[in-house]
Formats: structure tokens, C-alpha cells, sequence
């Protein structure tokens, strides 16, 4: 965007403009005014986007339906959003991973399992390691659109994706303290 300082502004004009007093007093309040309304241009933008929106974001949830919690944070109202809107239209494996993905920020993939009636879940990231997601979010939104018949499983980590990561029981101690913190986190595998 164009510069919007005074100087800037009185460089644009004439010297005989540049001279006056009142060519310069008249400048400085009209450049903090333009830089005001900048601002509130682009803020005003960033609320068409659930991503960047800040005060605009209870329009986004009256829109989609939800209230939020009191103690909800700001990112955590933003992806409620962001899961609802994903929510929509006939459910199948690949809406399954779009929502995955868009309420994770990782790649994920979709394991449909017909002898049981289920699926499963699986992350994939640049990296072999361990993930903090909102899981809740996560099963409540897809609980809300998958077929009552089907169960839905997010995997677990597994013995092999300990030793992928080249985990020590010292390390599991000091990256999960307890068994519930371990039980939590989900493990991202290395995309191919």
C-alpha cells in the first residue's frame, strides 16, 4: 500500500504547498486519520476469514449455530467454527480427512474397517513424532456427522511409533509426566 506519512504526503505537492504552515498542520492530522481508516480497512477484512477474525468471529458463530463456552479461547472458538462449516453435506471417508485436516492443521489419512463397522484415523506430518491436538473438538464434531452405526477410532500410539521416534523410557517420563498425559497425545507419522 502507498505510504501514508506526512512527509510523503507534502513531497506529492507543490513546494509553494510545502512551504505553508498551514499546508503542514493541515498534513499531520489527515495522515493519522488515513492511517486510522488503513487500519480499520484491513482489520475489517481480516473478519471475512474464521482464521483471522476477532471481533467478527461471534458473526461466524451465530451464522453457523453454536454459542460459545465463557471460557473458551479465541483459537478455540475459531476451529468450533471451522469444524461446523466442515460439518455439512454427505458424509464419507474423504470429508472424514478434510475435517481431520482442517481442524489439526496435520495431513491425515482414513482407514474404513467394514468387518467391525468402523474407522480409523492417522496423521501425517513432515516428521515422525508426537502431536498436540484438540482431541474433544475433534471426536465431538465427527461424532455429530459420521453414521450412528459406525464407531470411530482415532489410532493410538503403538510400541513401533515409540521406537520411531527413538524414545527412551526416560524420555516418554519427561515428555509425558503421567500415563493420562500419554494417552492424550497421538502420534503424526513421517508422510511418504
Amino acid at each position: 500500500m502507498a505510504d501514508l506519512s506526512a512527509l510523503s504526503i507534502l513531497e506529492r505537492l507543490p513546494q509553494r504547498l510545502r512551504d505553508s504552515p498551514y499546508t503542514v498542520g493541515v498534513a499531520e492530522p489527515m495522515t493519522e486519520l488515513a492511517a486510522a481508516y488503513k487500519e480499520a480497512t484491513l482489520d475489517l477484512a481480516d473478519q471475512f476469514y474464521v482464521p483471522t477474525a476477532t471481533w467478527g468471529l461471534a458473526e461466524w458463530e451465530r451464522l453457523v449455530g453454536i454459542t460459545p463456552a465463557a471460557n473458551q479461547t479465541l483459537e478455540q472458538r475459531r476451529s468450533a467454527v471451522v469444524a461446523k462449516l466442515c460439518s455439512t453435506g454427505t458424509t464419507n471417508a474423504e470429508m472424514i480427512r478434510a475435517l481431520a485436516e482442517a481442524l489439526t492443521g496435520y495431513g491425515a489419512s482414513v482407514t474404513e474397517n467394514f468387518s467391525d463397522y468402523s474407522f480409523s484415523l492417522r496423521f501425517f506430518g513432515e516428521d515422525d513424532g508426537f502431536i498436540s491436538i484438540d482431541a474433544d473438538l475433534l471426536m465431538s464434531t465427527v461424532e455429530e456427522i459420521k453414521p450412528a452405526h459406525l464407531r470411530f477410532i482415532v489410532e493410538k500410539i503403538k510400541w513401533g511409533d515409540l521406537e520411531t521416534a527413538g524414545m527412551t523410557w526416560a524420555d516418554m517420563e519427561e515428555q509425558f509426566p503421567t500415563w493420562a498425559d500419554f494417552d492424550r497425545a497421538f502420534f503424526c507419522h513421517k508422510e511418504e
